[in-house]
């Protein structure tokens, strides 16, 4: 809403500087599609890049470069448009003005005001966990994690018991008490407590069903209820191993939009590696002169058999940035973030990820996309089977040459690493979306030239 205000803001600022007053009304109505697609443009590209997201804001790096798309997005539209009707939507100067308006009345709320107001006590989100255990516990540090926008605040933990009355009859713990009631006296209770939001938090999640008809009746009164697999998904962006089993996966591969997006995705791909190869040729040359120079008698390309979509090998393409015969005398193994083994002139590829140029050649080929989970050696995903539970499902979905995981958690070489880049792999694959991957390529932008930033 804030974002259209602006929009309409500017729109008139931009005809107000160009026309006088008895000619405004009637360029708007005339040049009313044109409008109408600037403020649409605008709108879905900020949703598209995640700008909407509160803790989006907290980046100024992302603020710019989300402003910067939906621009550039919006001339495209307006571009395409005109050429197809043979027809001017917006006057070249207006539409100047409007957006130089726009884009500073926009960023600039979102950066004195969005980022403040949001923090405020006046948003302040009131949340109840109903168990008291260590799951409620856990629950609590995530939806009260500083990072979360609007700030949550648990008032109370609840435990249901036949015997139990609406008077908090424990002591006080971490600050909040916790009540006992009866469950058909759940609604009662809650209602009493002023909270808009209610977090499932027992630690035998079969106790649910005895306060269901509670919490539907909560539910369609308007209240939001999450179950701890939500609460994680929602707050911090990952899937649980502990809370994950063979129904839930394939619900979630049963209902999303698979198929279509996987068209588009790689309809993406082919265009986005074509540009990029096309582009970064210049670089290729140049970053092939340097490893040459640096030593005459090693290749300047490196390949490696990965595993692709469903575990089919294929030989991944990258800048040589380890010594020759890196893996003579150790074999398969992870690489580390100070390594021995990598050069110098390597350890400045890698830094910018500049090594990882050469794989738009295996997204063309269709043996990676642009977004999805890191491509791993067979001999890795081997081991990693056996001790991980569900490693095997993020073959299913084509590797990427960025991806959730890898933006998210830090780079690991053990197997609890894994094990945690594994829980956003998982989220990834339940949640696949352009809106996602368009995501995911704006923070990788922003980790390579700014650094990793902090997430919940």
């Amino acid at each position: 809403m804030m974002d259209l205000a602006c929009l309409v803001v500017g729109s008139f600022v931009g005809i107000a500087l160009r026309f006088k007053p008895e000619d405004i009304r009637p360029y708007v109505f005339d040049h009313l599609e044109g409008w109408l697609l600037l403020c649409g443009g605008i709108i879905l590209a900020n949703y598209l890049a995640g700008s909407y997201r509160l803790q989006y804001t907290f980046s100024r790096f992302n603020l710019i470069v989300t402003w910067l798309f939906s621009i550039i997005f919006v001339l495209l539209i307006l571009s395409i448009t005109s050429y197809a009707w043979f027809l001017m939507l917006i006057g070249r100067g207006v539409l100047a003005y409007t957006l130089v308006s726009y884009s500073l009345l926009s960023l600039a709320l979102k950066l004195l005001l969005y980022r403040y107001l949001f923090r405020s006590d006046v948003f302040l989100c009131r949340a109840v966990i109903i168990g008291s255990g260590d799951r409620a516990a856990s629950l609590r540090r995530v939806v009260e994690n500083d990072l979360v926008l609007p700030p949550h605040k648990v008032v109370a933990n609840i435990r249901v018991d036949r015997e139990g009355d609406a008077d908090p009859v424990e002591p006080v713990v971490d600050g909040i008490a916790v009540l006992h009631c009866k469950p058909e006296k759940l609604d009662d209770l809650v209602r009493s407590l002023g909270v808009s939001l209610i977090i499932i938090g027992l630690d035998d999640m079969e106790q649910t069903a005895q306060i269901y008809p509670q919490l539907k009746r909560l539910r369609f009164d308007g209240l939001e209820v999450l179950t701890p697999l939500n609460v994680f998904e929602i707050y911090r962006g990952l899937t649980p191993l502990e809370l994950l089993n063979e129904e839930v996966l394939m619900q979630a591969t049963m209902e999303s939009s698979l198929p279509m997006v996987w068209r588009l995705k790689r309809l993406l791909d082919i265009c986005v590696s074509i540009f990029a190869l096309t582009v970064f040729l210049p670089v290729w040359l140049l970053i092939a002169a340097l490893l040459k120079a640096s030593a005459p008698r090693s290749p300047v390309f490196y390949t490696q058999s990965r595993a692709g979509q469903f575990g089919r090998p294929f030989q991944i393409l990258k800048f040589r940035t380890m010594r020759p015969e890196a893996e003579r005398d150790t074999g398969p193994v992870w690489a580390s973030a100070d390594d021995a083994r990598i050069t110098p002139l390597g350890g400045i590829l890698r830094r910018f990820r500049l090594d990882e140029v050469p794989q738009f050649v295996n997204i063309l080929m269709g043996e990676m996309s642009l977004v999805g989970p890191r491509p791993e050696r067979p001999e890795i995903i081997k081991d990693l089977e056996e001790k991980i539970p569900y490693f095997s499902e993020r073959e299913n979905i084509t590797p990427g040459l960025t991806g959730w995981a890898q933006i998210r958690y830090p780079y690991g070489s053990s197997v609890d690493d894994a094990k945690r880049k594994l829980e956003y792999d998982l989220y990834y694959m339940k949640h696949l979306s352009l809106s996602l991957d368009l995501q995911i390529v704006l923070s990788t932008l922003r980790i390579v030239l700014m650094g990793k930033e902090r997430s919940v």
